[in-house]
């Protein structure tokens, strides 16, 4: 979220608005490519794969194939919600939910960014170590204030386009691919064949994956995303507007079918890249230079700076929608504020969940947490708690108050429930075989 200060123009930001109000977009239009595909796929993300690749090898890898419909159903879901409705996804559930289910959701998700907002840095500060060397803690810290001042100062589109360049060492992965001449009969069955494994360290990192994969606060920046777009085009209002609306989702349709390819993608050549050379070698990951080791066979003596980098850029692509979603869900929960009071108010919020999270962070490194430790409970947290505000998004699809006669098609919300019970069941899973031993 980059806010501008009162008397600069730029988008709109919530329903009702009559004029242009002083803010810049946080959810700018990215589209397909490699700054999409690095959004999806943060630090948390790469740690998360790397240790599922690393521990369970490639019986992992159905999750990105197999869930792939269901996480584009879900984007769909959002984005229909924003653009019928004109509204943002918390804007929406506290319309038509009760006040109990919209603050568990608007508390669940300013938890869970927070922290996730956390890991990033503390992975911007690992970066800097492995670049510079240094104090991880000092350079958490400035890498949270250095975020904060690119979310205030600079639009999100401008830096992003240059950032890219920084997540094109995603391809590393690709690289090691190429480089060991991994055997693709047992990566493509894998990748069909759901394996299970019945133990609570299965289901953890199940629940981690699909945390990474299905991340709520992408579904609500991707709808913020859409009703800003809206707002810029002039189609959220006049007697064309739903006709308007129709077209601009299959172009969505579109974009979403192509993105969520490219970021499942990235997870998937992650996950085998760490299966060829942790998993096949017995060897465990326990801080960032095994992470780094998983690209070593490409990038050799440079696999540490380039993981390194890749921290940094995916980092900074991620959280500026981490802390524009969770602000905007802090600002949903007060009925009072609209135009330039309102931004203030999410500007305010910002700046709190911003703070809050470089401090946890640097605190977690004061406190000696590993890093990839931290990366991987952040995506754990994620994927134990997205249950309920999935729920809550595929029932406010059908829902005629909001949508009206467009309620989503059938098969988008059989695969949002799909999703949502294998999620709910993993959770379950994973806390019975815990209690079992």
């Amino acid at each position: 979220m980059s806010l501008a200060r009162p008397g600069q123009s730029g988008p709109r930001m919530e329903d009702g608005q009559d004029d242009a109000v002083p803010a810049r977009s946080w959810a700018a239009d990215l589209g397909p490519g490699l700054v999409s595909a690095a959004t999806d796929n943060d630090p948390s993300g790469i740690v998360t794969y790397s240790l599922a690749g690393a521990q369970f090898g490639y019986s992992m890898l159905w999750t990105c194939v197999l869930m792939y419909p269901s996480m584009v159903a879900f984007q769909l879901v959002a984005t229909r919600i924003a653009v019928l409705t004109g509204k943002g996804l918390t804007a929406n559930m506290r319309e038509h939910y009760s006040p109990l289910l919209f603050y568990l959701a608007v508390g669940r998700f300013l938890v869970a960014n927070t922290f996730n907002i956390a890991a990033d840095v503390v992975a911007m500060g690992v970066a800097a170590q492995f670049l510079w060397h240094g104090s991880v803690a000092v350079f958490t810290a400035l890498a949270g204030i250095g975020s904060l001042l690119l979310q205030w100062f600079v639009p999100y589109a401008r830096y992003a386009q240059a950032l890219k360049w920084l997540t094109a060492t995603l391809f590393a992965y690709v690289g090691v691919i190429v480089v060991l001449h991994v055997a693709w009969r047992p990566v493509v069955f894998a990748a069909l064949v759901p394996h299970i494994t019945w133990s609570a360290n299965y289901f953890t990192m199940l629940l981690a994956v699909f945390g990474t994969t299905i991340s709520p606060y992408l579904l609500y920046s991707q709808a913020q995303q859409q009703v800003e777009t809206l707002r810029e085009d002039g189609q959220l209002n006049g007697t064309h507007r739903t006709e308007l609306c129709v077209q601009h989702l299959r172009k969505v349709r579109r974009d979403t079918l192509l993105r969520t390819a490219l970021s499942n993608s990235v997870g998937i050549f992650i996950m085998c890249a760490a299966a060829a050379t942790l998993y096949a070698t017995q060897r465990p990951l326990h801080d960032a230079y095994d992470t780094a080791r998983v690209i070593a066979p490409l990038a050799h003596g440079f696999a540490g700076p380039v993981l390194g980098l890749a921290f940094i850029g995916t980092a900074l692509l991620a959280l500026p929608p981490l802390a524009g979603s969770a602000a905007h869900a802090a600002a949903s929960a007060w009925e009072k504020g609209r135009d330039d009071e309102r931004v203030q108010l999410i500007a305010r919020a910002l700046l709190v969940i911003m703070a809050i999270g470089v401090a946890t962070g640097v605190l977690l490194c004061a406190l000696r947490f590993e890093p990839m430790r931290v990366l991987y409970w952040a995506a754990v947290l994620n994927g134990s708690t997205a249950t309920p505000v999935m729920v809550l998004l595929v029932l406010l699809s059908t829902r005629r108050s909001a949508v009206g006669d467009l309620s989503a098609h059938w098969t988008l919300r059989a695969l949002c429930w799909l999703a949502t019970l294998v999620m709910g069941a993993a959770l379950v899973a994973r806390f019975a075989c815990a209690w079992l031993g």
